[in-house]
């Protein structure tokens, strides 16, 4: 008695299924690989392109914007007026430098003391003393600009301060001219790009704290300090675009130093800046389920074509074996090679019949 083997066995219906369906699908799978590789590694160079060149763009404004009061805050301390240090010839060019430079709230003067001579607004100077100011111990010091973001002592907001020394026509220190502008209003200015859906920029000082932020609602009456943002110790985002995460969202980012030595912080939502990727993979999905059910379909139909006449013809000389030659078998008129091994087992059939007859014609 013969033991049945407990492996599966393919039938030749299998083998031709599998067999096609690996020679359709392993070059589509393929091609797929290789355009989906090349397509996700141009779109993350144009990402990292829009980024550096949004940071261009910014930087430049920054650097535009920032030489413009840096302009006039140089020319305007020259004048005759200004180095008086008389407050009833400066008030009225600090309220002229105040109606030109819309974005300042504050345009006002300081002597060597510390002690606030003139202003563009109509508050009592005596009131205000900015000794204790970094911006103004600066230039004091003789730095040719005093920078600093403090909580302004007239509006009690975040506010940037840049000042600059007035001197006499000797070179001899005189006192400081200042220009105030809130932080809000700056982020209007210089932090407004739209990068995608999710995009903005962050603007930071020296000390870390924000100058400016593309997202006004997040400008508080306190100062910010973002010396722990991810961008700032990411790896390589200094040269270029990096991905980090940022309080637990995924980003991909880009710092820049400006001229006056601030910070810029370009970044996007890491799904934002990829979106048109995820749905070329998701595209790419589909078509290969498409396709794969596709090959499937027409493999399974084909194999059937193929497979189905051999298993009749085997069925037809299991059937002979036994001597059974009333048997119809098809398949002879077909001219491949199907056709004929169905008319080869005709011819053994009537083959096998006449030595049957033979047999019985002697006994």
């Amino acid at each position: 008695m013969t033991q049945k083997n407990s492996t599966f066995d393919l039938k030749i219906f299998h083998k031709i299924l599998l067999t096609m369906v690996a020679v359709a699908l392993v070059p589509l799978l393929g091609l797929l690989y290789i355009g989906g590789y090349k397509f996700e590694r141009d779109w993350r160079e144009i990402v990292q392109t829009q980024l550096m060149l949004t940071a261009n763009d910014i930087d430049g404004r920054v650097n535009a914007w920032a030489d413009t009061n840096l302009r006039a805050l140089r020319e305007n301390a020259a004048l005759a007026d200004m180095v008086s240090m008389d407050p009833a010839r400066q008030t009225p060019v600090l309220k002229a430098i105040r109606g030109a430079y819309e974005w300042a709230y504050l345009v006002f003067s300081v002597n060597r003391d510390g002690q606030n001579i003139g202003r563009s607004d109509d508050n009592p100077p005596a009131n205000y003393q900015y000794g204790d100011r970094d911006y103004f111990r600066q230039v004091i010091e003789g730095k040719p600009v005093g920078q600093e973001v403090v909580i302004g002592k007239t509006s009690q907001k975040p506010a940037l301060i840049l000042a600059g020394p007035i001197r006499d026509a000797g070179g001899a220190l005189e006192g400081v001219l200042a220009l105030a502008m809130e932080v809000a209003e700056i982020s209007r200015i210089v932090a407004s790009a739209k990068i995608g859906e999710t995009g903005f920029a962050i603007l930071i000082d020296e000390n870390k704290k924000v100058i400016a932020h593309g997202r006004p609602q997040q400008i508080t009456r306190s100062l910010q300090d973002l010396s722990a943002h991810p961008a700032l110790s990411a790896a390589g985002a200094a040269q270029a675009p990096a991905v980090y995460d940022d309080a637990g969202e995924r980003v991909i980012g880009h710092t820049r130093k400006t001229a006056l030595g601030w910070t810029l912080i370009i970044q996007q939502n890491h799904d934002d800046a990829f979106a048109p990727l995820l749905e070329a993979r998701r595209n790419a999905l589909i078509l290969m389920a498409f396709a794969l059910a596709l090959v499937l379909g027409v493999a399974y139909l084909l194999s059937r074509q193929l497979a189905r006449p051999i298993s009749e013809l085997t069925a037809v000389a299991d059937q002979l074996s036994r001597g059974n030659f009333d048997m119809k078998i098809v398949g002879t008129e077909r001219r491949d090679e199907i056709g004929a091994l169905a008319r080869a087992v005709e011819r053994m059939a009537v083959s096998i019949r006449m030595a049957f007859e033979r047999l019985r014609k002697k006994t």
